[in-house]
């Protein structure tokens, strides 16, 4: 398959920021019937305070929606901002304020919410730190490995649509709450020194990744494993790209 779009956008791990990357040229291959598709598992590098992932979401959804049972997704949290680069969204990320919402908007249909707005054309109170919730995804990891990918972009909505603060951590009980985690519970895992760790050992893989920018998305097969996507890209062209993949795994 000849790629069409020749640039798609991510989020950079060493600026923040959202730039078009180049992407690779794959091979036409004929579409497989899903009935002989055997289980397929995609590894996603995102992070959930990466604005381009929060578009994104919609393609995956229909992924999942496409290929259903036989479809596993692991997510991986890249850390976009920790360390010196986290703080006070218009000090780390001041292009969101310039208007590169806008942009995401534009290429895949998602709408940032008023409550994340208002924050960052208002008082900027909003302070990106991407270990949070991070340390919130790693408990779900571990207890509720079925819903990891729900809970993901539920993540992206609560900061990029219901504007929560990445840093105040008694909000994360109340979204774990709504894939019925009891939030009691929650809080408690949010203070253990485990999921931290878990967390961080995350960011390495990362890091070691030969990926930059989020979202990046990995077909794994065995021991082998294909970029499918880095930066955002649309389901068409990403389902295209898979199937190709699938079709030369059955030859």
């Amino acid at each position: 398959m000849e790629n069409t779009d020749k640039s798609s956008s991510s989020c950079d791990i060493e600026t923040g920021l959202c730039t078009p990357n180049d992407l690779r040229n794959q091979e036409d291959s004929a579409v497989i019937p899903m009935a002989q598709i055997a289980k397929v598992k995609l590894i996603y590098y995102y992070d959930a305070l990466c604005g381009w992932c929060y578009g994104f979401s919609s393609v995956l959804s229909k992924l999942r929606n496409t290929y259903g049972k036989n479809l596993e997704v692991e997510v991986i949290s890249g850390g976009l901002f920790l360390g010196n680069r986290a703080g006070r969204v218009n000090t780390v990320a001041p292009h969101i304020k310039a208007g590169a919402y806008k942009s995401v908007e534009a290429k895949t249909g998602v709408k940032f919410g008023e409550g994340f707005l208002a924050d960052v054309f208002g008082e900027g109170k909003m302070t990106l730190d991407s270990l949070p919730p991070s340390i919130a995804l790693c408990i779900i990891k571990e207890e509720r490995p079925e819903q990891e990918l729900a809970f993901a972009e539920l993540l992206l909505s609560a900061v990029y649509m219901d504007g929560m603060n990445p840093v105040e951590e008694e909000w994360y009980a109340d979204y774990a709450e709504k894939i019925g985690f009891d939030k009691t519970e929650f809080k408690a895992k949010m203070q253990e020194d485990k999921y931290r760790v878990l967390a961080e050992k995350e960011f390495e893989k990362f890091r070691v990744s030969p990926f930059r920018g989020m979202p990046a998305l990995v077909l794994e097969q065995g021991d082998q494993q294909n970029l499918l996507s880095n930066g955002y890209t649309s389901f068409e062209e990403l389902e295209a790209r898979l199937e190709s993949h699938l079709v030369l795994d059955q030859k």
